[in-house]
């Protein structure tokens, strides 16, 4: 074999041992912060919210490769998780946050690839997993702003944004019962509760921020795009307007991400 041809196969195998040994490695760990478990909150909302889109309309290829990337994030953050704390009972929980996600992860990926020909196949052991695990990732954060509340006091966007998420999640679950003919007025009664407490929030944002050289833009984004989607909350179930609701409720989490991140 000629000396360039042997060269290239030694650091062609050299590169392929790398890449392989780099795959084996742990994934870094993360700190345990309570904003770094609301980054995961609102991931794990965002996938939620996607696959109830598939639900409503397995033809929604938007849907289906948003929910593609929610996993990919998700596949990096939540194996970053530390696996023990001093705290038993945060151990525990983190404990089965890494045990559940894999399972999550694998059916949920599962249902992303099937031909969009296909009927929706059913997902209901599937989101029970999903609120459970975020559930989960609730109670830590939970832990931790009791723990640390003096590094807690620049999450009020992120809160809003996954009150928005929790919203969307929400009125598309109620979209889907609606379908199936499985109407629920304590569900309902839920919806509109939680639509008036982010209109209360997002008012109280502007109030707070209005005047800010910078996060005022995206709070007066916010407030439109949530104007535009409010009536159709509101009047649920007469018009039912789910991919609006998930666009739009979309647009108002990146904007409130935007101005999290201007302090």
């Amino acid at each position: 074999m000629p000396k360039a041809h042997l060269l290239a196969a030694v650091l062609f195998f050299l590169a392929f041992m790398n890449q392989a040994i780099a795959s084996e490695q742990p994934a870094k760990k993360s700190n345990l912060t309570s904003e770094f478990l609301l980054k995961q909150e609102l991931l794990l909302n965002q996938l939620i919210v996607n696959i109830h889109l598939l639900q409503i309309d397995f033809l929604n290829q938007e849907a289906r490769e948003k929910m593609l990337d929610n996993l990919a994030l998700l596949n990096q953050s939540i194996p970053a998780l530390p696996e023990q704390s001093r705290d038993q009972e945060t151990s525990k929980l983190l404990s089965s946050t890494l045990t559940l996600w894999p399972i999550i992860s694998r059916h949920a990926a599962w249902m992303a690839d099937l031909p969009a020909h296909s009927r929706p196949p059913e997902a209901t052991t599937l989101l029970l997993a999903l609120a459970k695990l975020d559930r989960k990732l609730l109670l830590l954060r939970q832990k931790m702003l009791t723990r640390y509340p003096h590094r807690n006091q620049k999450l009020g966007f992120l809160e809003q944004a996954l009150l928005m998420q929790r919203l969307s999640r929400e009125y598309l679950s109620l979209t889907l019962s609606e379908l199936k003919e499985d109407k629920t007025a304590s569900g309902r009664l839920q919806l509109q509760t939680l639509a008036r407490h982010f209109e209360q929030k997002l008012l109280k944002l502007d109030k707070q921020f209005g005047d800010h050289a910078h996060a005022a833009k995206p709070i007066k984004q916010a407030q439109a795009a949530w104007n535009f989607i409010k009536v159709g909350i509101e009047q649920f179930p007469g018009r039912p307007v789910p991919e609006m609701v998930a666009r739009y409720g979309s647009t108002i989490v990146s904007r409130m991400t935007s101005a999290h991140q201007m302090f």
